[in-house]
């Protein structure tokens, strides 16, 4: 059995050489078909993402070699090989494995600990499976790395912290406010910044958006995409008074929300909670607003400290996250161990069983007088008796692996069966 794993991602390549070499999900079907046709007895999939792209090819016997591998890739995607082929890694067998299951694990991201990856990967192992470019061997790997995931997620604490600012500010609002489906978000810009966070705060059921910028056709497009209204600029100050979330993600060079004007809002919301999102630098919000009863304001470094800690706490999970990923290894090995010395005990049972009817037929030749009863007593006996035999020299050699030509167990065996056992001579009278 032979396993190989070629790609390059964020670390070995940049943008634009990953761009070139990445597939489109109709593009990698193509591939995968084109695959199978060229190399009918290998196994392939096909892994392309923003951050990597990824082929492992697996068969029984033989298979491509990393430069044919290589050609392949290049002739998919019309990409000269030397445009990408010195950023690529490769690894076999063992390493492919724990390269794969490191993946998986998210330990191989650009963010440690993020989800998407693994459902990258069942995208996909489904796609190859779709193309019939996979089968035991890729079928029992992927299967076994989505379990690495899933014992990662619920053993380890390596996603349980966010590391991104729009989902870090989402959870820390979480603290302040329980239900946001009935809170009012104020968005002030409609940057890039400004969407990312206002999707957060969608999928985490916030549904009153209002958008202002001095950009209007902006404003007006992340209000659509929020379901919200958009208001002129001049009237933020009317919209603060009923605003209980405030994202600020402008180019202003000083503060939009001063302390002055803050404390002016607080005294006719009777001071309700107000929760600032300052994307900006210069920041939009006063310092001095953090002063102000009720009033919690988090800028890019304070959501950037939090960061900070949970990329630690992170990091912190990653030697466990190693030994889950160490004992998994060591389930595959065993996998690939007994499923390389299938042939071999086939081929034990056979000679027993070979050796079985022999006996069985020079006995019912001496033995004529039995009754019906009586032989199929002794056909019983025999077969509990090769039975018995056989299960533990197959259990043995399921663990030590297929054996080689010096090994003694299965020669023997082969020995004994082609030794036919022969009548002896009748006396002479």
């Amino acid at each position: 059995m032979k396993i190989m794993l070629i790609g390059l991602n964020h670390r070995t390549a940049p943008v634009e050489v990953r761009e070139q070499l990445a597939f489109s999900h109709e593009g990698a079907a193509t591939a995968l078909f084109l695959f199978c046709k060229q190399y009918p007895q290998s196994e392939a999939a096909i892994l392309s993402t923003c951050n990597r792209v990824e082929m492992i090819v697996a068969s029984e016997n033989e298979q491509p070699s990393f430069d044919d591998v290589v050609s392949f890739l290049a002739q998919a995607r019309d990409v000269p090989v030397p445009a990408f082929k010195p950023y690529l890694y490769q690894y076999h067998d063992q390493r492919a494995v724990h390269h794969l299951f490191h993946v998986a694990a998210s330990l191989d991201s650009m963010v440690v600990g993020e989800y998407q990856i693994v459902n990258q990967l069942k995208a996909a192992y489904a796609q190859a499976s779709e193309q019939g470019a996979v089968s035991r061997i890729l079928n029992r790997l992927f299967h076994q790395a989505f379990h690495v995931s899933k014992r990662i997620r619920s053993e380890t604490e390596i996603g349980a912290r966010k590391v991104s600012v729009p989902s870090v500010a989402v959870d820390v609002a979480r603290g302040i406010f329980d239900d946001f489906s009935r809170k009012n978000v104020l968005v002030l810009g409609a940057g890039d910044m400004a969407q990312i966070v206002c999707e957060h705060l969608r999928k985490a059921d916030a549904r009153h958006f209002t958008v202002a910028s001095r950009t209007v056709a902006n404003a007006r497009a992340l209000a659509t995409a929020c379901e919200g209204r958009c208001v002129p600029w001049s009237q933020i100050d009317d919209e603060l008074l009923a605003a209980d979330i405030v994202i600020t993600a402008t180019s202003c060079p000083k503060p939009i929300i001063t302390a002055d004007k803050l404390r002016s809002v607080q005294a006719h919301r009777k001071a309700s909670p107000m929760f600032f999102i300052d994307l900006a630098v210069p920041r939009n919000v006063e310092a001095a607003c953090e002063q102000i009863n009720q009033v919690y304001v988090y800028d890019v470094d304070a959501i950037g400290r939090i960061i900070e800690t949970n990329r630690q706490h992170r990091a912190a999970q990653v030697e466990q996250c190693e030994a889950i990923i160490e004992h998994e290894l060591d389930q595959f090995a065993q996998w690939q161990k007994q499923n390389a010395a299938q042939p071999l005990i086939q081929q034990m049972f056979a000679d027993a069983y070979a050796m079985r009817d022999d006996l069985l037929a020079k006995l019912m030749h001496d033995c004529p007088d039995l009754t019906d009863r009586q032989q199929k007593a002794v056909q019983r006996a025999v077969e509990q008796l090769i039975g018995k035999f056989m299960h533990p020299c197959a259990c043995t050699v399921k663990q030590c692996g297929p054996c080689d030509k010096s090994s003694s167990l299965p020669n023997a065996l082969r020995e004994v069966a082609r030794r036919k056992p022969t009548r002896p001579d009748k006396p002479q009278k």
